[in-house]
């Protein structure tokens, strides 16, 4: 798979699982991503009170994994969480995630963060595919 066809994958399959370290314990868990093309990169929305962000903050390294049809999708950098969301930004997230209004409305819009994920690089596992063992992993910059 290219980059574009990775972050088609990635959009149509948008639920990723993503890895994060706190101190040294591994934490992994469902994560929907928010968007994934080229202008904007693979972005991410959390609740600032939760966990995952608290983790990213700290240590803004995280694996993400994409899995549908027998493909899997693994992709690695790291996160820089936005300083500033404009208002354009603001309406098209209510649009996408409507669920986050309601949470909006009582605490604000510092209550969400939103990120994107720099130097972002990409592997795929196509298990319709013959596997080689300790072949080498293909890398993907997207």
């Amino acid at each position: 798979m290219d980059k574009k066809e990775i972050l088609a994958f990635m959009t149509k399959n948008s639920v990723a699982y993503m890895a994060t370290v706190e101190g040294k314990t591994p934490h992994v868990r469902a994560m929907g991503t928010y968007k994934a093309d080229e202008k904007d990169g693979i972005v991410f929305s959390m609740q600032a009170v939760k966990d995952v962000y608290k983790q990213i903050e700290k240590n803004p390294e995280v694996e993400l994994c994409y899995f549908a049809n027998g493909v899997q999708v693994r992709v690695k950098g790291k996160f820089e969480i936005w300083k500033k969301i404009t208002d354009a930004q603001k309406e098209e997230m209510l649009k996408v995630r409507p669920f986050l209004k309601p949470q909006i409305d009582e605490h604000g819009w510092d209550f969400v963060k939103v990120m994107t994920l720099k130097n972002a690089k990409a592997t795929v596992l196509d298990m319709s595919k013959p596997m080689v063992p300790g072949a080498p992993k293909e890398w993907v910059t997207l």
